[in-house]
């Protein structure tokens, strides 16, 4: 008889370790199914030893072993992978098990798959991430003559894209004369697909090429010699669900425990990966990232117009107005981008000034239009708490019905686009319209199937337009840059150079305030200039990667929810805490916040971490999050 210690794969869980006896000594790293209080959940063996070695503690204990039930066809997870979560676990305040059972495909962490394994093997390749800053034309073609260098020393390569669109958008390309030794894995992967794929990842007769999401990125195979992250700089590589984690660091210490090489490629970086590239923690492949060159140019257009009753407000000025009629007598096809969703991001009462807000999160409304049966409905939608209802039509306060929206939504340029432009065809993609990766898919085929047509879109559209559009314009800089995180430069900089990217001729940027270096830098393609500004700014401002900050959250009746800040000072210990409310508070019910801003070592703190895990799930802790207001 033998006892068992086992880490439960439980989303979100507090239980570090759990303990059974058995009649089955399993191996380390065995995935065995454990029950937890009349369910049964997968866990990870960790400790086994003999029933006659702790004999005594076990009379002692004040409480009894449960027996672990017999187990079927048990898997076993390799070493690279317990590594991994163990080294995670030195910067998140989480558990061995809840980080582990994020790293986990969701068919392998239910029971409904067994973990593909197919061998494990630690090789002696350098595992410094090599950073390269180019085109995604470019970065395409040193993936390609990568993957064939790695092939060619019988290797095999993974490539981790942040979504499935961006999977389903670099196969094609990627798999040009090995189409036979390319494997596919995304959420969106039906079940054939997934049978097909993770038997191919077991074959180890030949080297493959894996094009994957964090979903699936850390399935190990013996000949895996290099790990490709594509768009690196995405946020989406960050989860939305406890304990937080950013899949571009998860990946740096997969390839570390596998001795394997790394490449993180994206035509702008993060700024922390530059910062590290210029301390030479990270490397850098090609020429590097002082300047890039894009063949569509980026122009700013002033819109100075002041409405009057003789000349309505109108969100297309007249310059940018004459370049769309140019590029669709070209028959070009054109993007317009709206930062938000909706007809207006805030709905307001002309009379007292009331801001329509949402009860649960208070932040304010954005007006929403949906069609059903070709009727027009009007709803308020929170961004925050997802609370949705049918828009009002008089004051809640005053009664008065002299409703304004402020702020410019999507669908108003939408609307604008199909004024302006009657005899061409207009298409809207956002959350209304491209509710599925079908839906999406029809709206790119329509736009790309019309010859001379405008697509009007927010940013989830973007990483459909691989095909090229002849010209994008944003629509409203003001209201692209509003967005509160201090990452807001890094990301509309980002964001302006992927436009350049999918724009074969020019991009448009209309706004009504006065030109920055941002602009400037981003019109031509000055990676060096940009990044000294940021990195001068995030240093003197003490940001990411020049501290690390922790911020814990939590909500609750404004008469108790101060209580917490006591709790959250214990647990930081010496570390200076600073405690606010979050903006969008109510007098009944308010989001407050505690904030540790600390140097990268202290934040390693093991004593830190252990008191961080131990408070109450009530309250969420996140590291570096991109917003902390």
């Amino acid at each position: 008889m033998y006892v068992v210690h086992v880490i439960p794969l439980m989303r979100a869980t507090t239980v570090e370790s759990l303990t059974y006896f058995s009649p089955t000594a399993y191996q380390i790293g065995s995935i065995v199914r454990v029950p937890v209080r009349g369910k049964s959940y997968s866990a990870i063996v960790t400790e086994v030893g003999s029933v006659s070695s702790v004999k005594s503690t076990l009379k002692i204990a004040h409480f009894s072993l449960r027996k672990l039930p017999e187990q079927d066809n048990v898997a076993v997870l390799p070493p690279s992978l317990h590594d991994t979560a163990a080294t995670l676990a030195t910067h998140y305040p989480a558990t061995l098990g809840s980080i582990l059972y994020h790293l986990l495909p969701p068919e392998v962490r239910s029971g409904e798959r067994e973990y593909p394994f197919a061998g494990s093997l630690v090789h002696s390749e350098d595992s410094t991430p090599l950073i390269l800053t180019a085109r995604r034309d470019e970065r395409l073609t040193a993936y390609k003559s990568h993957i064939r260098s790695v092939f060619a020393h019988r290797g095999s390569v993974l490539l981790v894209a942040p979504t499935s669109v961006a999977v389903e958008r670099l196969t094609p390309t990627l798999s040009s004369g090995i189409a036979e030794r390319v494997v596919t894995l995304s959420p969106q992967s039906g079940k054939r697909e997934l049978d097909k794929a993770f038997k191919a990842i077991a074959d180890t007769t030949s080297t493959k090429l894996i094009i994957t999401t964090p979903a699936y990125a850390y399935l190990e195979r013996a000949d895996l010699l290099s790990i490709i992250v594509e768009n690196a700089a995405d946020p989406l590589y960050r989860t939305r669900t406890r304990p937080y984690l950013d899949h571009r660091l998860a990946l740096q210490y997969f390839a570390r425990a596998g001795g394997r090489s790394l490449i993180m490629g994206d035509s702008a970086p993060r700024t922390e990966d530059e910062v590290a590239r210029r301390e030479e923690r990270s490397g850098t492949l090609g020429e590097g990232g002082k300047r890039i060159a894009f063949p569509a140019t980026l122009t700013v257009i002033k819109h100075r117009d002041k409405p009057t009753p003789e000349t309505p407000f109108s969100l297309l000025s007249r310059e940018l107005e004459i370049h769309i009629k140019t590029a669709l007598e070209s028959r070009d096809h054109i993007f317009l981008y709206g930062a938000r969703r909706g007809l207006s991001p805030v709905v307001a009462c002309q009379d007292c000034g009331f801001i329509f807000r949402c009860p649960d999160s208070r932040a304010p409304y954005s007006l929403l239009r949906t069609y059903r049966d070709h009727h027009e409905k009007r709803w308020f939608v929170s961004s925050t708490s997802g609370k949705r209802v049918p828009a009002a039509d008089v004051c809640s306060q005053c009664g008065g019905w002299r409703l304004r929206e402020r702020g410019i939504g999507i669908q108003q340029v939408f609307d604008d686009a199909k004024e302006h432009f009657p005899k061409t065809p207009v298409f809207l993609f956002d959350t209304t319209t491209a509710t599925t990766p079908k839906a999406a898919a029809k709206i790119i085929d329509r736009f790309y199937a019309e010859k001379g047509a405008i697509l009007v879109g927010t940013a989830m559209a973007v990483p459909y337009l691989t095909p090229g559009v002849g010209m994008s314009a944003i629509v409203s800089l003001d209201a692209a840059r509003s967005i509160p995180t201090w990452r807001a430069d890094e990301w509309l900089f980002q964001f302006l150079l992927h436009l350049r990217e999918v724009s074969r001729r020019e991009v448009l940027v209309q706004t009504r305030t006065e030109e920055d270096n941002l602009l400037l830098y981003a019109s031509r393609g000055a990676l060096e200039r940009f990044y000294d500004d940021e990195i001068k700014l995030r240093e003197e401002l003490r940001y990411p990667p020049f501290s690390t900050l922790i911020l814990c959250s939590w909500q609750g009746p404004t008469t108790t929810i101060k209580t917490v800040d006591e709790i959250i000072k214990v647990a930081a210990g010496t570390h200076k805490v600073q405690c606010y409310n979050d903006p969008c508070s109510t007098p009944e019910k308010a989001t407050r916040h505690a904030l540790l801003r600390l140097a990268p070592k202290d934040a390693r703190d093991p004593d830190l971490l252990a008191r961080l895990r131990a408070l109450p799930p009530y309250i969420k802790i996140e590291i570096n999050p991109d917003r902390i207001v």
